[in-house]
């Protein structure tokens, strides 16, 4: 019967003091779990605030790049359009002279509606105007529909 109490759920062995350091031993090593727990809470929530800096900083910084890009395109698009009107100029003044101006041709491509003084439609990265038969409109192609030998005639020459 006394070995039961000493094996008990305790109650019968603090009485008599015997668990009484083992007891503190474990409330001291429970603190100090929950110490390293809200410790741990405590450096999550500093790395997530780095963290989410970081991706803000991030993200501004890429509006900016984003805005750079709006500004180059735009000044980009402009000096196209000055050059177009060189072109157009020159042109001009070359057929008053009575003398087709082909010098140019092969460097400022030209549709005939920017020729004409209309602003040609945004072309598609991703598509050619393909030949149309005559008195058609050109037809859209994918540029990834085109045959190998088509692309390596629409590619740079290597050096």
């Amino acid at each position: 019967m006394e070995a039961q109490e000493h094996r008990g759920t305790g109650r019968a062995a603090v009485r008599q003091g015997e668990d009484r350091p083992r007891e503190s031993t474990l409330h001291e090593a429970l603190s100090n779990i929950m110490g390293a727990y809200h410790h741990s809470q405590e450096m999550m929530a500093m790395v997530l605030g780095k963290f989410q800096e970081t991706q803000r900083q991030q993200e501004e910084q890429y509006l900016g790049f984003r805005e750079e890009l709006r500004s180059i395109n735009s000044t980009l698009c402009t000096i196209v359009g000055v050059l177009k009107e060189v072109l157009n100029t020159r042109r001009d003044t070359v057929a008053q002279q009575g003398a087709p101006d082909t010098s140019l041709d092969d460097e400022l491509p030209t549709t005939s509606a920017s020729a004409s003084g209309q602003e040609a439609p945004p072309q598609d990265r991703h598509t050619s105007t393909a030949p149309a038969a005559e008195g058609e409109p050109p037809r859209k192609r994918s540029l990834r529909s085109r045959t190998k030998t088509e692309n390596d005639a629409k590619a740079p020459a290597k050096k």
